[in-house]
């Protein structure tokens, strides 16, 4: 155990995928409390949908502050904030009872969580090498795995305690977890303890070697997140999010219009996001044993958008070949959510990779405002989802065409076998008192 506990991969990334996981679920509950809400407080479903669109208005105002303050200040400070105000912020949705209450704590909850995701990388960058980043980042893996088995984790509580105290149950394992990610992670390789002196060293000069040809800040650091590469990640972003929210909201609806029970609904909308796991997996693994990341974002978007748009043509009709294009297409794209991070925080020196990520982040989030608004209003039009998901495919091929446009600055990272021990998994540890 002492062992594990002294690998970087358990230490680093485990540690970081479990509050990834529970910062999702945090977020992802109120889908379940949506029937209770309704009736409690009286509630439309437009202003529930508002409501919960205002997350992403709230993820989006401290996106650029709390990014930079990962980098300036600390990582690790900065995720141990942030975990324990959107762990109560969650909690106290258990006391709302009017509608500017409700949007008051939804707007208040996407500020708590708005810095995660940049924070989440940034300490990735610092603990890992640019061969072993894309595997490193899984940690954002948190997102399919929390939308793969939250809903059916918080239907249980509220189905036993009800939808306002499933609020506090599921918070109260993200709040604990702030004492475990204080024990766990420090911001730099060179402040690990536990770690033994023959692989610190080795990690160190590898990170070392690096950083000397990575870009040079010029001038203020905000004119660096301004960065052409970083604007047009962004709004790729932005295309792709509409799309991926837009449907993920509506799936379970979708399915129980076709005539499945909500039980086998749920069941159903969560197969999207186990293919998501694994096409994640492979993906990383094959963008770091190749060391090229720019076709492995572009091939996989678009090919995410060419199986939207096929499951929106052939209809609603077909249910399980439905299911087979929207777990691809979803599949797809998560999968190369780790390439994307690294082409992000890779365009700009160290210091501007926070504020640069929370750029690409907060613009690319408002998908979350934008696509079940845009997915509701089209289905009210037509009748169905048809139109919607051909819409949504047509975003995910707009934003992979966009992507044509990224230049990727060449790698001047040390070869893969100058220090092989640093990008395997699992690493022979030599701790010190074993």
């Amino acid at each position: 155990m002492k062992g594990i506990l002294h690998n970087r991969w358990v230490r680093i990334q485990g540690v970081a995928t479990v509050l990834y996981i529970f910062a999702q679920i945090d977020k992802a509950n109120v889908a379940v409390a949506f029937p209770g809400i309704r009736t409690d407080l009286g509630l439309t479903s437009g202003v529930i949908g508002f409501a919960v669109g205002m997350f992403a208005w709230g993820y989006l105002v401290f996106q650029i502050p709390v990014g930079r303050l990962t980098s300036a200040w600390s990582a690790k400070g900065t995720i141990l904030v942030l975990c324990a105000a959107w762990s109560i912020t969650s909690a106290s949705t258990a006391l709302v009872q009017t509608e500017t209450q409700f949007i008051i704590n939804r707007f208040v909850l996407g500020i708590s969580e708005g810095g995660i995701l940049p924070a989440v990388v940034v300490v990735m960058r610092a603990w890992f090498t640019q061969q072993e980043r894309a595997r490193a980042n899984l940690a954002l893996l948190g997102t399919p795995i929390a939308l793969m088995i939250g809903n059916a984790l918080c239907g249980f509580a509220v189905s036993y305690v009800g939808w306002r105290w499933m609020f506090v149950v599921t918070a109260v394992p993200s709040l604990l977890w702030c004492f475990v990610w204080w024990w766990a992670i420090e911001d730099d390789p060179r402040d690990a303890t536990w770690l033994d002196g023959a692989t610190k060293q080795k990690l160190v000069a590898a990170l070392d070697a690096e950083a000397k040809h990575a870009p040079v800040a010029q001038g203020h650091w905000l004119g660096a997140i301004w960065h052409p590469t970083v604007l047009i990640l962004a709004l790729y972003n932005l295309l792709g999010l509409t799309a991926l929210w837009g449907l993920t909201f509506w799936l379970p609806s979708l399915i129980v219009e076709e005539g499945r029970a909500i039980g086998t609904a749920g069941f159903l909308s969560a197969i999207p996001y186990a293919v998501s796991i694994v096409m994640t997996c492979i993906i990383s693994a094959s963008s770091d044993r190749m060391q090229e990341r720019r076709w492995h974002l572009i091939v996989p978007t678009i090919l995410a958008g060419a199986c939207m748009g096929v499951a929106g043509f052939f209809g609603e009709s077909h249910i399980m070949f439905l299911l087979i294009c929207i777990s691809l297409s979803f599949g797809l794209w998560f999968g190369r959510i780790t390439v994307y991070w690294i082409m992000v925080a890779d365009a700009v020196p160290k210091g501007a990779a926070g504020p640069a990520m929370a750029i690409a982040n907060g613009v690319g989030n408002l998908g979350g405002f934008i696509g079940p608004w845009m997915f509701g209003l089209l289905r009210g039009e037509s009748g169905g989802f048809n139109t919607s998901m051909m819409v949504g495919g047509g975003l995910y091929i707009m934003a992979g065409v966009l992507a044509l446009f990224v230049q990727m600055r060449p790698s001047n990272s040390p070869k893969r076998d100058a220090a092989p021990e640093l990008i395997r998994p699992v690493e022979a540890s030599s701790a010190p008192g074993r």
